[in-house]
């Protein structure tokens, strides 16, 4: 019993550290966007190189969650048949999507001009050109990005966090400075060349950090077995996340259509919610390797009292989150973005596009969380056929709700489709393992309860503070609801507290 309680205490502290950095990089994050915004504004020239680097972060996106989610197993259960095998393996899976990377950011150099046409089919032929062009210039970046999480995914895989969340860090800082040196004389195009230096900066970052997990070995290395499982793995995974990138690329075309600067207000509506989604992710992927752990050593209770018990501590901190968020979008886009060039039009359509957003981040804990429990166990195409789902449903309402409600509709539509998700992964992983519990519904009045005091802060802050400057007035309604939603709730906040007050 001490030893599964001092792992108790090591899994919330390893949390705890992890969330200070996310935080962190978040924090800078907004500097960063902040500085772009107000340099860049929302024009056609940040449309056309927010299109283009979001391409290929898509293609990145495919290859490095499937690869990411994928690998960890794979090297944990290889670590423990020997240390030989690991390395192997790591060596190998290096050198296999190198040229899988390398292939990839070929063909969309090549195609390029015919991929433009796709993803802004109402652009006239000189902005298809534009985007052509700029599509060429970040494809290359791919294969360095999808080298960099494989890295990423083995520090993780040996318990290593903090590394892997300081690269966020390190692209921000990067990009600020960049901006402040030669944003006023290269324009736009410094967001080009802050990509290419982030991205070698960071993997030349976790090579080094890495290091001790990894070096050459000579052999074929798509004869190794533990590589054939990965890419086994992966392909559900890849299908899986391919509906994601066509679901993303549908989003685009549809948006592209709803007016100049609407492709870059939407996509700062993206950052802003990404605070909470890359939080999210952080913390699933440090409870990812937990889980697997446990799952490896044949403790399916362990896994499963794991995975519900995180649900309820995050599902309890983000509800006031998203309430907040969406109550209050235009107040938090006014403070992050509007200055320089970054008008009210902009600030509405962003407000519209993170209203939308906000509805998802309680069912995005649970769908990443629940889905990564089914990863533990090397079920890949369940997790696959759950998303494929989703997204149907999101295209679907995405070219519905734009009719009418714009660009709020597709935000909201992908709301929608992470709440399906989130319930079908659920499902999928009771059947899976029979020690889940609904310990939830215990909690489910109280979120509630929060859930309508924070409802009724907010209306009541818009309507009787309307004329206090929006920061100040944004400060209040969350220190109110906030500390009102925490003492209705803090059973369940309470061992998150306690074990960040005695880091502290």
């Amino acid at each position: 019993m001490e030893g599964k309680a001092a792992k108790k205490k090591g899994i919330i502290g390893t949390l705890v550290s992890v969330s200070g950095i996310v935080i962190l990089a978040k924090v800078l994050g907004f500097v960063k966007q902040m500085a772009t915004a107000s340099a860049f504004g929302a024009t056609i020239d940040t449309d056309i190189i927010s299109m283009s680097e979001s391409l290929i972060g898509n293609v990145d996106y495919l290859l490095v969650q499937a690869l990411a989610t994928a690998f960890i197993p794979t090297y944990i259960y290889a670590q423990k048949e020997s240390k030989e095998r690991s390395k192997r393996f790591v060596s190998n899976t290096i050198t296999v999507f190198l040229i899988v990377s390398l292939l990839i950011s070929l063909v969309f150099s090549l195609g390029s001009p015919v991929v433009a046409r796709i993803l802004a089919p109402t652009y006239p032929d000189e902005l298809s050109a534009q985007l052509s062009a700029y599509i060429r210039y970040f494809a290359p970046v791919l294969a360095v990005i999808v080298e960099l999480s494989i890295f990423n995914s083995l520090l993780k895989a040996n318990e290593h966090f903090i590394a892997g969340e300081l690269i966020n860090v390190n692209q921000s800082v990067i990009l600020i400075v960049l901006i402040i040196l030669i944003g006023g004389t290269v324009g736009p195009d410094t967001l080009v060349i802050g990509f290419y230096a982030y991205a070698v900066f960071n993997l030349i970052f976790l090579m080094i950090c890495a290091r001790k997990y990894w070096g050459y070995v000579s052999g074929n290395p798509f004869r190794d077995e533990n590589v054939k499982k990965l890419l086994k793995m992966m392909g559900p995974l890849l299908a899986g996340y391919s509906m994601v990138f066509v679901n993303q690329q549908v989003d685009k075309i549809i948006v592209s259509g709803l007016g100049e600067g609407t492709v870059t207000a939407m996509n700062y509506a993206s950052v802003l919610s990404n605070f909470v989604a890359t939080f999210i992710g952080s913390i699933c992927g440090v409870l990812f390797t937990y889980i697997t752990q446990n799952i490896a050593d044949k403790k399916d209770k362990d896994a499963a009292d794991l995975t519900m018990n995180s649900t309820i501590q995050m599902v309890t901190l983000l509800l006031p989150i998203s309430v907040l968020t969406v109550l209050n979008a235009e107040d938090i886009v006014t403070i992050v973005f509007a200055r320089g060039e970054f008008g009210p039009d902009a600030v509405h359509k962003c407000a519209l596009s993170l209203a939308g957003y906000g509805f998802m981040f309680v069912p995005y804990i649970i769908r990443e969380l629940f889905s990564r429990f089914q990863y533990a166990y090397g079920d890949s195409k369940t997790p696959m056929v759950n998303s494929i789902i989703s997204i149907v449903f999101n295209i679907i309402f995405s070219i519905v709700l734009s009719r009418f409600m714009g660009v709020l509709g597709v935000a909201l539509a992908t709301s929608i489709s992470v709440l399906v998700c989130a319930v079908l992964n659920i499902v999928t992983s009771v059947k899976k393992n029979k020690h889940f519990n609904m310990g939830f519904l215990r909690s489910l009045p109280l979120w509630l309860i929060g859930s309508a005091i924070c409802v009724g802060v907010s209306l009541l802050g818009i309507y009787f503070l309307s004329e206090m400057h929006p920061l100040i007035r944004f400060v209040i309604v969350t220190a109110v609801s906030m500390i009102l939603y925490c003492l209705i709730n803090i059973k369940a906040l309470k061992p998150l507290v306690m074990r960040f007050l005695k880091r502290g």
